[in-house]
């Protein structure tokens, strides 16, 4: 095997680019269908993304003259993720910020009122202090770093299946 370290950048690029738009397709019909949750949806969405972490280290593997080692399926499936995640973290922050921002009002809401059922528990001050972080969890750069997180994190585990099924002996 003469090619065993082929830059994985195209790929993770590419497939990237594919997470990336397959992902905001489907921020984009949960908002032009009002649903804020599916479970059909839901579903299609882990589905597709798994689809791609795979595609992505299949086509690396084919590109490398069929050799892969788990060090390159994670690297490649980070990669994917990593690249991804932040065009989705991007696009997120911009649609509740400027398209839909009402939906974290709402889900602000929800959780003031379970915030002021637990609050009969609680010191004033004990109250200020989750209402301070409140404010910082249910903001759209929140939910948006929260997004290249759980990318990363989700690329790594199907990385890590798919690389210990594929890699070769």
């Amino acid at each position: 095997m003469d090619n065993q370290n082929m830059s994985i950048k195209p790929i993770a690029i590419n497939y990237g680019l594919y997470y990336a738009l397959f992902s905001v397709a489907i921020i984009i019909i949960l908002y032009a269908t009002n649903m804020e949750k599916n479970f059909a949806i839901a579903t299609i969405n882990v589905l597709g993304t798994i689809a791609v972490f795979v595609l992505a280290i299949i086509a690396y593997k084919k590109t490398n003259n069929n050799y892969l080692t788990l060090g390159q399926a994670l690297k490649t499936g980070l990669g994917t993720a990593a690249i991804g995640g932040l065009l989705v973290a991007i696009y997120t922050y911009l649609h509740y910020t400027y398209i839909q921002p009402e939906f974290i009002d709402a889900m602000k809401q929800i959780q003031i009122i379970e915030l002021q059922k637990q609050s009969a528990n609680m010191s004033s001050e004990d109250a200020d202090a989750a209402m301070g972080m409140l404010d910082i969890l249910s903001s759209a750069g929140f939910i948006a770093t929260m997004s290249v997180i759980g990318s990363l994190i989700f690329g790594l585990i199907v990385s890590l299946i798919t690389g210990l099924v594929l890699k070769s002996e």
